[in-house]
């Protein structure tokens, strides 16, 4: 018999104010086999949450705290010294992050979630330029580099064909993102609400995420609105409160017609999502679109941007908007609330059946299938 392989898994970027990237690699680690391979999780101190550490020890993994930064330059050289002490106790490695350490010399796995920062620049803040050549120099130097390239959409596949060229077009195999980790057990958290019925976001407020089209569609329908109807919105969206405040102050002038909530728990996402009318997503740009699926678990209907992966994930299971025209988003929302009745079955049907093209033992299991390859 063959001895196991031993597998670094890099989780230096997880954070403990859980985002999707943390959900994408705590979720992959939570399905591998530990029968088929030794693995070694590599985590920053005080970051990945304790109940999935102790469950991954339980299981077999190892765990070593490292100080490596989650983004930037100062990684690049953290991971070198790193590989210095520890290259030859392993023979592979999965970076499942966009950033992959430039120094590795191990056969790798390398997942691409997204190249939001090609379309939008801007995003990066200051020394947007360079920081946008540095990011696109790595994922460069990653896919010459990685045996084999994850990409968590087909649309994420084409969007490195197109910046990057075709010469590496083979390495990449699209492997989906799952949704098992909503039925983890929680607490019952029940919120008061400012209305009876909700449209539902959650998401932060980045450009790409389009909330400023959206909340344009809300004004432009905020007299129109049942009484008993608002727009309740999840997230860290403080900069965008603060810079669209006059626009937000109008559309609440009647009545409190958007609610915002901040970061959220756990427990109060699931009573927000579960209890929402519908589920609402404009973004310009998603790699993949994990609230999509989250919908579905929930059995909420989707209204949804028809731009980026969404249309690859939802399929035929939302209603589709064009995200740059305000009067159609506004429009697609108002055929929602009048024909609800008719609509909602219809949708939280087609988004159960949906629901079961994708999952996180599927993704860790074809995963693992590629990492024993290599």
């Amino acid at each position: 018999m063959m001895p196991k392989r031993n597998i670094l898994i890099d989780g230096t970027t997880i954070l403990s104010q859980m985002d999707g990237l943390s959900q994408y690699i705590l979720n992959i680690v939570s399905w591998l086999d530990v029968e088929k391979a030794n693995f070694t999780f590599i985590v920053r101190p005080n970051e990945c949450p304790t109940d999935y550490l102790e469950k991954f020890i339980a299981k077999g993994i190892s765990i070593e705290e490292v100080v490596i930064a989650p983004i930037g330059p100062i990684r690049e050289l953290q991971f070198l010294l790193f590989f210095m002490k520890k290259r030859r106790k392993y023979d592979a490695a999965f970076f499942p992050s966009n950033q992959f350490p430039v120094f590795a010399t191990l056969p790798s796995l390398y997942t691409i979630h997204d190249l939001i920062y090609e379309q939008f620049p801007e995003q990066l803040g200051k020394l947007s330029g360079l920081k946008r050549l540095f990011l696109h120099w790595n994922v460069k130097v990653g896919l010459r580099k990685a045996n084999k390239v994850i990409a968590v959409s087909d649309y994420t596949r084409q969007e490195i064909i197109k910046y990057h060229g075709e010469k590496h077009k083979d390495k990449i195999e699209v492997i989906h993102e799952g949704w098992e980790h909503l039925s983890k057990p929680l607490p019952l958290t029940v919120i008061q609400k400012p209305w009876l019925n909700y449209i539902f976001y959650v998401g932060n407020s980045r450009g790409h995420k389009n909330l400023i089209n959206l909340l344009y569609a809300i004004f432009k329908i905020k007299d129109k609105l049942p009484q008993n109807y608002g727009v309740l919105i999840c997230g860290n969206t403080i900069s965008l409160q603060k810079k669209y405040q006059e626009l937000i102050e109008k559309i609440n002038r009647q009545r409190q017609i958007i609610s915002f909530t901040g970061w959220v728990s756990d427990e109060e996402l699931i009573d927000y999502f579960s209890k929402a009318n519908a589920f609402i997503f404009p973004s310009l740009s998603e790699g993949f679109g994990i609230p999509v699926l989250e919908a579905f678990y929930y059995q909420v209907p989707t209204l949804l941007s028809n731009q980026g992966s969404l249309p690859e994930v939802a399929g035929d299971s939302a209603i589709y908007f064009n995200p740059n025209d305000k009067s159609d988003i506004a429009g697609k929302i108002m055929d929602f609330i009048k024909n609800e009745d008719d609509i909602a079955p219809k949708l939280k049907l087609k988004g159960t059946e949906r629901l079961k093209k994708f999952g996180w033992q599927k993704a860790s299991n074809e995963i693992l299938k590629q990492l024993l390859k290599i």
